[in-house]
């Protein structure tokens, strides 16, 4: 009995020998301890084998996470934008082609500014574009010189603006009140203002103001400070602004000039009124209904002389290259006949015109019709500055026109001035 037990014992291992060898079998990881028979050592066998194969199931999902999109995923994106992008230019399109629509033409000028000096919001609105390509050109006087004419001829439509018949010059009654406005098909604006200084203004202004006890002298005073209120508005809503006179100079139309210059309002740059920007716009002296002698050399040089003397501090722009003396209308009204050019044209006077080729007298220029035309093709050819520091379409040119006129009436300066001269 001993014997054989000591052979069924030699044949047992020991539990420590049985982990030892374990442990070089399956390495330095700890494996359960499973409590069974010994035939259940297969099984105990078997599971480190199954846990052993488990990471490289673990280690397949982190690589699924970082592998690269497939080419479907890709186009995913690019399909959503390709099908946006072509909807974009059609709306565009679309605005552009509502806010370009042509207009009808204007039949007949329209007020922007009524006798009793207020501004007129309809009409002149109505055919207004939404677009910056545009020329505003002014015109001041005195009542005669032809200032509506002139105008018509700008325009290419003869009697558009209404002239002076016998009949007004006999009842001293003016034709254009306040500011008339017209728009050519080239989008041309045109502001043919009342005659400054005028008697029969001041005559009519009267009339309107029965019920009142002005003396004589307000009356004077009070169509002044309209002169200089109406001269102040072109100078800061106009490019070009037209000093049209008959004769050679009249000391009282520079005077309203350079007077309104000085009192015309700077307008604000931003809201909060931290900057002003001064405008000035060019200035053309046209001398309308001259005669022969007034397209001599000797003229245009004294002419020019005296107006660049008398505008040597002005902030106003009078060299612009529309001049007679540039040597393309007559040869020898030239730079160096003449001297430096300034915004100087002069010209004819179609009835002594005809009398002069029926009496065979030589008319020293090439006709009334051809001086226009010169006139018009340097006056549509002239730069154009901005009037504000923000680029002006039609519309926004109207509203600033009106805040304009708001800001003249409201004017310290006028009535500093008006009250200064009472």
């Amino acid at each position: 009995m001993s014997q054989g037990y000591t052979e069924d014992y030699k044949m047992k291992k020991s539990p420590v020998k049985k982990v030892k060898d374990d442990r070089k079998q399956f390495g330095s990881k700890r494996l359960p301890i499973v409590l069974a028979k010994r035939d259940g050592s297969i099984e105990r066998i078997q599971e480190p084998e199954k846990c052993h194969s488990q990471p490289t199931i673990l280690i397949k999902p982190r690589d699924t996470e970082n592998r690269s999109l497939s080419p479907t995923q890709k186009c995913i994106p690019q399909t959503i934008i390709k099908k946006e992008e072509p909807y974009q230019p059609c709306l565009q399109k679309s605005g552009n082609e509502e806010q370009v629509q042509p207009q009808t033409d204007m039949k007949a000028p329209v007020k922007v500014i009524d006798d009793y000096m207020q501004f007129i919001n309809e009409g002149l609105s109505n055919c207004l574009l939404d677009q910056t390509d545009f020329l505003v050109i002014g015109c001041l006087g005195l009542q005669g010189v032809g200032k509506s004419t002139l105008m018509s001829d700008i325009a290419n439509k003869p009697n558009l603006f209404a002239t002076s018949t016998s009949e007004y010059l006999e009842t001293t009654q003016n034709c254009t009140a306040g500011i008339d406005a017209y728009i050519t098909k080239n989008r041309i604006i045109l502001l043919d203002c009342q005659p400054i200084l005028s008697s029969s203004v001041a005559y009519s202004a009267s009339h309107k103001r029965m019920g009142q006890s002005i003396d004589q002298s307000g009356l004077l005073v009070d169509n002044e400070m309209i002169s200089l209120q109406l001269a102040a508005f072109l100078l800061s809503v106009c490019h070009v602004v037209l000093l049209v006179q008959d004769w050679f100079f009249d000391p009282n139309i520079f005077k309203i000039l350079q007077t309104a210059e000085m009192l015309k309002p700077a307008m604000p740059t931003s809201h909060r009124n931290e900057e002003l920007v001064e405008y000035f716009p060019h200035i053309v002296f046209v001398q309308n209904k001259s005669f022969y002698s007034d397209f001599s050399i000797e003229h245009i040089k004294t002419v020019q002389h005296v107006y660049s003397q008398l505008f040597a501090r002005s902030r106003l722009h009078i060299q612009s290259g529309i001049s007679i003396a540039n040597g393309n209308v007559i040869s020898e009204l030239n730079p160096f006949n003449c001297g430096e050019p300034i915004n100087l044209f002069v010209l004819a006077n179609s009835e002594k015109d005809n009398n002069s080729e029926k009496n065979g007298y030589h008319k020293m220029h090439p006709g009334q019709p051809i001086l226009m035309q010169e006139f018009r093709k340097q006056l549509l050819g002239l730069p154009i500055s901005p009037l504000t520091h923000n680029q002006l379409t039609e519309k926004t040119w109207f509203h600033y026109c009106a805040k304009v006129w708001d800001l003249i009436k409201k004017s310290q300066f006028f009535n500093e001035y008006n009250r200064l001269h009472t």
